[in-house]
């Protein structure tokens, strides 16, 4: 996923909007169960400040995961704020370890992997197929969203029992 810079370089203090559409890698998701379902639509506004270029947009696209309680494929809409600082190689000076300037040479600029980072960051700690997925039973592993299953339910402690009676 690259810009093109060529007109906003010949015009300091000004901006340009981008809007950029690609398929997603698949690869970048190996061994995680995620999948693209959709394209990644990024929307950026770049300012050229004279020294660098600063970028705000939003990132879109629609994920295929499974539901952390249930395993059932689910999918998630990611809608996230991005913000990148762009600048090119002759004007950089030394780039700090902690800075995350996208440093680049001629015109072009690869923006794949802050987008896919900001994707990454969006998704749920725990995605869910529905918020009130009821998940596996641990002893069978039958899907309680389908129905109930024919497991003895655990004993309660003795020691919480009382805890019945309020």
């Amino acid at each position: 996923m690259q810009i093109n810079l060529t007109r906003l370089k010949l015009r300091p203090q000004q901006s340009e909007n981008f809007y950029l559409e690609e398929q997603g890698n698949n690869d970048y998701w190996k061994g995680t169960g995620y999948t693209f379902l959709d394209k990644i639509v990024v929307d950026l506004q770049v300012e050229n400040t004279g020294q660098m270029f600063l970028a705000r947009g939003n990132v879109k696209t629609l994920l295929g995961l499974p539901c952390s309680r249930c395993l059932k494929d689910t999918s998630i809409a990611i809608d996230t704020d991005i913000e990148l600082t762009m600048a090119s190689a002759g004007s950089a000076g030394k780039p700090d370890a902690e800075d995350e300037t996208i440093i680049f040479q001629g015109d072009m600029v690869d923006i794949s992997v802050p987008v896919h980072e900001a994707i990454f960051m969006a998704i749920p700690i725990i995605p869910l197929c529905q918020t009130d997925c009821r998940g596996l039973c641990p002893v069978c592993g039958q899907d309680l969203n389908q129905g109930q299953c024919s497991c003895l339910q655990k004993e309660i402690d003795p020691r919480w029992e009382k805890l019945k009676n309020l």
